[in-house]
């Protein structure tokens, strides 16, 4: 059987997590490696994982201070070993998945160049708080690209799993400011190996609370999304794309140029206004949503992609 080494970063789970850690540890068909950092847990987290490490011995449980989920998923990375033939996967900590999610993303990437970094994304079934069915994901789920990818939107970490060779130009780099874990490794994907994508969905994706309007099928909150989209951007979350291109630039540029040669445009799209302009008009770096496509040209031309 093929070795999957799970990332999973826990905070205050407790609610959800033991249905998480079940189907993860009870996947059929490959070798589970269970990797848990917990990010400063305040509730019966850690006793939950003490419990489940002691009960499975494929499991091993690393406790920090609270740096954030982005910072503890590639703590995981980093400390994670690199293992030929090996594959790789994150995890949340309040999903469900089905027992033949990590087998069918080895089979398709045993399709691909082993010698490539290569990743792994698929649908998903976005689920309330009790596992009822609210939705698949997004429709254009399927059609993200490396241009796409690196000016609109990201992939869901928690369906993502990659090979060793991914592994490999992963673990030695400390990342300094990225959006996020599962965009950063995607992208690296893209941009410098393949990426393959599963129609089909292995995952209960639970939403609760604050983000339940995310799964929502009222226009009115899809629209009001939009906006707080706009508004997030222009605030705090400001220059994501342009701090991810730039952390992919600084770590991979020397080795891989002309690969990464087109991924400048996003990087310093900010140093000259001739520049912003030949982001907004180069059909590459698209969006399949044509407001998001009128959001992201406005944060271009305001310095805040």
């Amino acid at each position: 059987m093929e070795k999957v080494f799970v990332l999973l970063s826990t905070y205050n789970g407790e609610k959800f997590l033991s249905r998480q850690l079940d189907s993860i540890l009870g996947q059929s068909g490959v070798d589970v490696r269970l990797m848990v950092r917990d990010d400063g847990s305040t509730d019966n987290t850690v006793a939950l994982l003490k419990r489940y490490a002691r009960e499975n011995s494929n499991m091993s449980v690393f406790l920090g201070e609270n740096v954030g989920y982005i910072k503890s998923f590639m703590w995981l990375v980093n400390n994670c070993p690199c293992v030929s033939k090996a594959y790789y996967a994150f995890s949340d900590q309040d999903d469900f998945w089905l027992p033949e999610k990590l087998l069918s993303a080895v089979e398709m990437l045993q399709q691909t160049d082993s010698s490539l970094p290569a990743c792994y994304y698929s649908d998903l079934d976005v689920v309330d708080a009790e596992e009822n069915f609210i939705r698949k994901a997004n429709a254009w789920e399927g059609k993200i690209d490396k241009y796409m990818l690196s000016v609109f939107i990201g992939i869901r970490g928690c369906t993502m799993v990659y090979n060793d060779a991914l592994q490999r130009l992963l673990a030695p780099i400390q990342v300094r400011e990225i959006s996020g874990h599962d965009t950063y490794v995607a992208l690296v994907a893209f941009w410098l190996g393949t990426v393959v994508y599963d129609n089909r969905s292995y995952i209960l994706y639970r939403q609760t609370g604050s983000n339940l309007s995310i799964t929502s099928t009222n226009p009115l909150d899809h629209l009001l999304k939009n906006f707080d989209y706009l508004s997030r951007r222009l605030g705090p979350r400001s220059n994501i794309h342009e701090k991810n291109a730039r952390e992919v630039l600084r770590n991979y540029e020397a080795v891989y140029p002309d690969k990464l040669a087109e991924l400048r445009a996003v990087a310093l799209y900010r140093e000259s206004l001739g520049k912003r302009f030949h982001l907004i008009f180069d059909s590459k770096f698209k969006s399949f949503s044509p407001i998001i496509r009128l959001f992201n040209d406005v944060l271009i031309l305001l310095g805040k992609l």
